[in-house]
């Protein structure tokens, strides 16, 4: 495949980044599944980096039904079983942290796009409940990341950050409406103190990818046309952030497989909803739903509107 990148840098600045600074909880689903831990790790990890409450929602509604109680035997309240332990476990990894809980009778989509309202994120994992199934994205995960007030965060998985290669990735489509993606994506690695690799993946006529009629199918061309459309998204964020490192990396590849490659190794990947691929009725858009179901590090869903 055919690619070019550049690398841009330059000095640090001070104040909160202005892409993610508004305030509100980083708020949490969570529930008895294992994948919920994961999401649990992440989101407790984010509101000390970035100082803000964490509040953890359990929404009963799809609860599991646990069967009659043998006789003698304590019937454990299986909700409160599930606040208290997601409870504890934030206190014991960050006791200075402010934590509030919520128990919903909502589904959990409905209670998490209520709660995203006034949220700064709100962060669910990727197999629990309603979640992803195989390379489907699921009702729940579908549902906030399209109707959320504010950026989602899916962990699929806690990614295993390479020493060589940690960054934030974004991958970007040329659309100008990736830009509120890219400004989150400059937060995140001005926060973490971690340079980000903005990913622009140039599909084929020849390989079945949608390519605009006014746009060239040479290689040699369109990869200019995108290299330079990639530097002019960047150029503005850049100077908001100098202080992070960014690296452009434009290809002839398929957009997902091109993101989901590079989020191996990265700390967080970061989408668009509404690119070329856009969204359709309650689903994410192709992309989106096929980076959540297949990368390596947790994802940040960024809608138009909720960066």
């Amino acid at each position: 495949m055919d690619a070019a990148s550049g690398w841009t840098t330059g000095a640090g600045h001070s104040g909160p980044p202005p892409a993610i600074a508004h305030g509100g909880p980083v708020v949490v689903g969570v529930d008895s599944a294992p994948e919920s831990r994961a999401a649990l790790t992440w989101a407790i990890e984010e509101a000390t980096r970035r100082k803000r409450p964490l509040h953890l929602l359990h929404a009963r509604a799809r609860q599991d039904s646990s069967g009659p109680v043998a006789p003698g035997a304590q019937d454990p309240d299986p909700v409160r079983t599930v606040v208290e332990t997601a409870l504890v476990r934030a206190r014991t990894v960050a006791p200075d942290l402010e934590v509030t809980t919520q128990v919903s009778d909502e589904s959990p989509a409905t209670a998490l796009v209520a709660a995203s309202e006034s949220a700064s994120c709100v962060v669910v994992g990727s197999r629990g409940r309603g979640a992803l199934t195989g390379a489907v994205l699921g009702t729940t995960s579908a549902e906030v990341a399209v109707r959320a007030s504010c950026p989602v965060v899916v962990v699929r998985r806690l990614g295993v950050v390479e020493t060589e290669r940690p960054s934030v990735v974004v991958g970007t489509d040329g659309s100008g409406l990736s830009t509120e993606a890219i400004g989150y994506a400059f937060a995140q690695a001005s926060l973490r103190r971690l340079p980000l690799t903005v990913v622009h993946a140039c599909p084929s006529r020849s390989s079945g990818g949608y390519v605009a009629p006014w746009l060239s199918d040479d290689p040699a061309a369109r990869v200019a046309e995108e290299q330079a459309a990639t530097a002019e998204e960047v150029t503005g964020w850049s100077e908001q952030y100098p202080d992070v490192r960014v690296r452009r990396h434009v290809l002839r590849a398929d957009p997902v497989k091109a993101l989901v490659d590079h989020s191996r190794g990265a700390e967080l990947l970061v989408v668009g909803s509404r690119g070329i691929g856009g969204v359709s009725g309650r689903l994410v858009g192709s992309v989106s739903q096929g980076v959540l179901s297949r990368a390596h590090c947790p994802v940040v869903v960024v809608r138009t509107g909720t960066g």
